[in-house]
């Protein structure tokens, strides 16, 4: 899972904090224009509103990680702006600040400005996904030597993958894995039976996984390319990946012309 973009950089961290500041004195104005609220409940809503936004807005990063169909994300930026306008009425009206007349004439607003927020915010996190896709020394590394596989003593060419659960201990034939998905320093494996966490690197299976069945696409993903339905341009230089399962991956620039190669395309 790629480290969240806002605690990578105290420059990040202090632009965050003074958009919040000016998200709430913006609130505070159109709350005290539209709604004809007295100056104490509109500061009392833009602090909530801007506090329950920037938690969702934070965990978005997450989901934009891993949620990579279009439609998918509308949806999801419509059912937000609808669960957080019904958080801040319900909380509102519970501590008395403002009741449901009062409260109902701002929805508009509330909805087209926390629609906009939230677009801007996934344009960004989409820029800083990309930024580090293509400009990290480091990561493009991993993404090169694919190309040219090292050559070790200690390499082995795996049939076969141990997981342990607690008391038992799962033996996982290669070919019922869907795709790898990198977690911190763990690995997520997507089969047939389900998921399962592997207290190992990416790296390593990179290197081990046989070829071309497996291929790296992107620093978080090493894909089945058995279980490869299509690959499709998703943006300028973006690439999905669809898996017969419905699963849809995404494939960075480098990984796509990777997996072009394994494939002989």
């Amino acid at each position: 899972m790629q480290e969240h973009p806002i605690t990578t950089s105290i420059l990040h961290k202090g632009l965050g904090s003074l958009l919040l500041l000016l998200a709430i004195a913006i609130q505070c104005a159109l709350l005290t224009i539209y709604g004809d609220l007295p100056p104490s409940v509109t500061l009392a809503d833009s602090l909530l509103s801007v506090a329950l936004f920037a938690i969702a807005g934070y965990y978005l990063w997450y989901v934009q990680c891993t949620l990579h169909i279009i439609q998918a994300r509308a949806a999801l930026a419509i059912l937000v702006q609808i669960a957080y306008i019904a958080g801040c009425s319900i909380i509102l009206q519970i501590f008395k600040l403002e009741d449901w007349e009062e409260f109902s004439v701002t929805i508009p607003f509330r909805f087209l400005f926390g629609l906009m927020a939230w677009i801007i915010l996934s344009q960004w996190y989409a820029s800083q996904e990309k930024k580090e896709d293509t400009s990290s020394p480091g990561r493009q590394t991993e993404i090169e030597e694919e190309r040219v596989p090292a050559v070790s003593q200690d390499a082995e060419t795996l049939d076969r993958i141990s997981v342990k659960d607690g008391a038992r201990i799962h033996i996982i034939p290669i070919k019922e894995i869907f795709y790898l998905q990198a977690c911190g320093d763990y690995v997520t494996l997507f089969t047939t039976t389900g998921q399962h966490v592997k207290e190992q690197t990416m790296k390593y299976f990179e290197r081990n996984l046989p070829s071309p069945e497996f291929v790296r696409i992107h620093r978080s993903y090493i894909v089945n390319t058995e279980q490869i339905l299509r690959v499709e341009l998703f943006g300028k230089e973006t690439y999905q990946v669809r898996l017969k399962d419905g699963t849809y991956l995404r494939a960075s620039s480098a990984g796509y012309k990777l997996l072009k190669e394994r494939l002989s395309l």
